[in-house]
């Protein structure tokens, strides 16, 4: 072969190599185009979808139309639609229908881990995208689709429905009733979130002579872990022990006490009358014979000595006693009628926070004690917050009165010789604030 021809052979695979190269460098090119649409696309529509279901949830808190809510939304984000009912119609989904996309809004969600769940509204959003390649060899070009998942929690307690609530999740003794008085709890359940479940380690005991009555059906006790009724007393109803789930408590905001008087540390002497203005105190201790009138809002503990009576009593209406630090003990034979605010817009914190409600807060960092020990004649109106700290309720004499409450406590012992009576009232227990959130 001549040095002529080779030269004119080589020259031929070279731009058949060239061809091929180009054809590469296009077919990635077109990947590369097409795929920042794609990607830019979903991004878009997810943006879209996020928005839509937290328009849809706040709706919800509103007693709004969800749908009208999630649909408006979209279409303010590019997604214009027009309406009309799913496949198969329903009055729980609505399917927008636009030039490129369909907009699905489903509530409560069909399909998933939140189907039927009242609380979840679910919105999709699938679109065709208009390539610049892609459509040449995929027949109807490419889609996408995003979804997600709100959930509205309306205003409500922090534990609908239950009076008494323990919430270690692996202590022994969550919920413990002991001594000789019997307990008796209407309107509400009592909850042991503790998974103890041993021999020598249960979520519940009863092991005292008094009785437990927990009623009407269908308030119940439930306990996550074991039961133990070693006791001579009767349960009523029988504990429910079968497949109860943990529960996390809802954060609950935390009090703000900005611009109240700081009164320092007050000791009420034995024999003295005295009242009290709402503020910021070290500790409070009154003694026995001591009679303490708390006037209406709020009262910051911020000293380790807390809050402490000897006997005497104590009375207060409007009230909401937050317990940065320090214990809580009315002992000593205390009489005691203390109530929460129960209007709301009148026990503001300077957050805005209402506090309708709320008797006593503990921070979720304290852990001190908590001791609610009264005589004959004690009430106690409005939520007792105390997630982290270990509560005894303790009566003494005939009847220790009425407690119109919700009890939230690390673990909570009932003891003592009186008669306890529980009446829990979603109208007297605090409420939190409605909230919406992504849960996908």
């Amino acid at each position: 072969m001549s040095m002529k021809k080779a030269g004119r052979s080589e020259s031929g695979q070279v731009f058949v190599i060239l061809a091929l190269v180009i054809v590469g460098l296009i077919g990635f090119t077109a990947l590369a185009i097409d795929g920042g649409m794609v990607y830019a696309e979903r991004r878009r529509a997810q943006n879209a979808v996020d928005s839509g279901a937290l328009a849809a949830a706040l709706a919800m808190t509103q007693s709004d139309n969800v749908h009208v809510a999630a649909l408006n939304r979209t279409t303010s984000n590019g997604y214009d639609t027009s309406w009309g009912p799913c496949d198969p119609a329903g009055v729980d989904c609505t399917l927008g229908t636009g030039s490129n996309w369909t907009v699905e809004v489903t509530s409560p969600p069909r399909i998933g881990d939140f189907a039927g769940l009242n609380e979840y509204i679910r919105l999709v959003i699938s679109t065709k995208v208009d390539t610049a390649f892609a459509h040449m060899v995929f027949k109807g070009g490419l889609r996408t689709t995003v979804e997600a998942v709100s959930r509205a929690r309306p205003a409500q307690p922090i534990l609908p429905g239950y009076a008494l609530y323990g919430a270690t999740k692996t202590e022994c003794k969550g919920l413990w009733f002991s001594g000789t008085g019997n307990t008796t709890i209407t309107g509400g359940s009592i909850f042991s979130n503790s998974a103890a479940n041993s021999p020598s380690c249960q979520s519940g005991v009863q092991d005292g002579s008094g009785s437990i009555t927990v009623g009407p059906p269908p308030m119940n006790i439930q306990v996550v872990g074991s039961f133990d009724m070693g006791g001579s007393g009767s349960v009523d109803p029988l504990p429910v022990m079968t497949e109860v789930p943990q529960d996390n408590l809802r954060p609950v905001p935390l009090p703000d006490c900005t611009g109240l008087t700081d009164y320092g540390k007050v000791l009420i002497n034995a024999g003295s009358s005295v009242t009290l203005e709402p503020g910021r105190y070290e500790s409070i201790k009154f003694n026995a014979s001591a009679s303490v009138t708390l006037n209406p809002g709020m009262y910051c503990i911020y000293g380790t000595k807390g809050f402490e009576g000897t006997g005497g009593s104590i009375t207060g209406t409007g009230v909401m006693i937050y317990m940065q630090d320090g214990g809580f003990d009315l002992g000593g034979n205390s009489l005691v009628a203390l109530a929460a605010e129960d209007s709301p817009g009148i026990l503001m914190d300077p957050a805005q926070n209402d506090w309708m409600g709320m008797l006593v807060y503990f921070d979720p960092s304290n852990s001190n004690n908590v001791k609610l020990t009264g005589t004959t004649g004690t009430t106690y109106t409005g939520t007792f917050y105390a997630p982290s700290s270990d509560c005894t309720v303790n009566g003494t004499g005939d009847d220790i009165g009425l407690l119109r409450t919700q009890i939230m406590c690390n673990t909570i012992k009932i003891t003592g010789t009186a008669q306890l009576t529980i009446e829990y009232d979603e109208a007297e227990v605090y409420s939190l604030p409605p909230a919406i959130d992504l849960a996908r």
